[in-house]
């Protein structure tokens, strides 16, 4: 019943969403201090670094870190390719590596009662805007300071576990 109730909800809140009148000039300007806020939360959220490498080679010692550390390495997708096949021309070079110390999951699961999601368990390295090369991960330390008790513990060792791989590669 809460489910059929919860599916309804959302479905008439889409309805009213898809619904609502454009906004206008005044209201389009009181929101930009919320964006804002919003892409600070969004900074602190990521750990955006420049690279000491040029952009296979971290690719490469990505990988090669995860091999040494027993992490978990999963699939590498190249995002550039993706994007050029549902037709974007001017693509960067991007790639997605999905990798994640093994246990990890079933340590913050334990730490929070079951309570905390899964981590995303990636890094992406691509072209910055500036010519350099970038790799974006989840901000650990921030989700970490975020949390209480056990499960700041184990994401602030998980964070430190991360800032042993990345050493040698970013900046």
């Amino acid at each position: 019943m809460k489910k059929l109730a919860f599916v309804l909800l959302t479905s008439a809140s889409l309805c009213a969403q898809a619904q609502a009148p454009a906004l206008s000039k005044e209201q389009a300007m009181q929101m930009q201090p919320m964006m804002a806020q919003q892409m600070q939360l969004m900074a602190a959220m990521y750990d955006l670094r420049k690279s000491r490498l040029g952009f296979e080679e971290t690719v490469a010692a990505i990988k090669a870190g995860a091999g040494k550390h027993g992490w978990k390495l999963g699939e590498v997708v190249d995002m550039q390719a993706e994007m050029r096949k549902a037709g974007g021309k001017d693509a960067k070079r991007m790639k997605v590596i999905n990798l994640c110390p093994v246990g990890a999951n079933e340590r913050v699961a334990k730490a929070s009662a079951g309570k905390a999601p899964s981590l995303p368990c990636r890094a992406t390295v691509f072209d910055g805007a500036d010519g350099k090369i970038n790799v974006v991960r989840l901000n650990l330390h921030t989700l970490a300071r975020g949390m209480r008790g056990d499960l700041s513990r184990v994401l602030a060792d998980l964070a430190a576990e991360e800032d042993s791989l990345y050493k040698n590669i970013l900046e």
